[in-house]
């Protein structure tokens, strides 16, 4: 069979073209894949997605802590014979050694110190914390606060607060804020259920003398505690300066 004139050439010339192509192609070899820092780059993006989540999940988780640590408290003008204090989060630090009764403790913020009847006791610039005993072994008392800055009292004129804890048949800690006073306590005096002067405990910031914090521990017959007829331990509280002048009282059985 004959070809027409020409084809013949036509097809050596793509020949010759086609293994020209294949030389340039055979000398020419591509870069590698850079797997390997591929692997470097996702893993790198896994960790960081990793760190995100666990840092979310974190805040999520410490959110309560912050919440049950700072629980608003009202100011409280008696103090009646009180239940086990319910259970929260454990100490932070160890608490100094009680300060006898009738003595200034001057703290640095954040500084605990343990009361009688086991009360845990620190103050800080915005008020006074504090963290009963154990109600049961392994169970810590709960954390509580009582601000002095937060606009709830009359920080213009002298005055005291009251909290506290105990039991019939252990006794009970009272405590609580005095504040704008103008000049630094020295000492506390409390009057009893029975007419009875005690002295408490004065705690002060350093470089702060306008406000503190006071306790005192008082006993009374169980007989007497768990009858119809007992109201509060404590029904006044007085705070005296170097001078032995009163600057702060409080009557809390009206």
């Amino acid at each position: 069979m004959n070809h027409p004139t020409g084809t013949g050439e036509q097809d050596i010339a793509g020949q010759r073209l086609r293994e020209v192509f294949a030389d340039a192609a055979y000398d020419f070899a591509p870069p590698p894949v850079p797997l390997e820092a591929i692997e470097r780059d996702g893993r790198r993006r896994r960790a960081r997605r990793r760190a995100a989540v666990l840092s979310t999940g974190c805040g999520l988780l410490l959110l309560p802590l912050v919440v049950l640590a700072f629980r608003p408290d009202g100011p409280s003008s008696s103090v009646r014979p009180m239940a086990p204090p319910s259970p929260s989060g454990t100490p932070s630090s160890t608490p100094s050694p009680s300060p006898p009764a009738g003595k200034v403790r001057v703290l640095s913020p954040g500084e605990r110190v343990s009361v009688e009847g086991g009360t845990e006791l620190w103050l800080t610039t915005e008020g006074k914390h504090w963290q009963d005993p154990p109600p049961e072994p392994g169970v810590a008392g709960m954390q509580e606060f009582r601000s002095v800055v937060d606009g709830n009292l009359d920080t213009g004129e002298p005055g005291i607060t009251m909290q506290g804890s105990g039991s019939a048949a252990d006794g009970y800690v009272l405590h609580g804020l005095f504040y704008g006073v103008h000049s630094a306590a020295t000492r506390v005096e409390a009057t009893t259920f029975d007419g009875e002067t005690v002295n408490g405990t004065v705690l002060r910031l350093k470089g702060n003398t306008s406000w503190g914090v006071y306790s005192v521990f008082v006993k009374v017959p169980e007989e007497l505690a768990r009858s119809l007829d007992f109201r509060d331990p404590v029904h006044q509280v007085t705070v005296y300066d170097a001078a032995d002048r009163v600057i702060a009282e409080m009557d809390f059985s009206l």
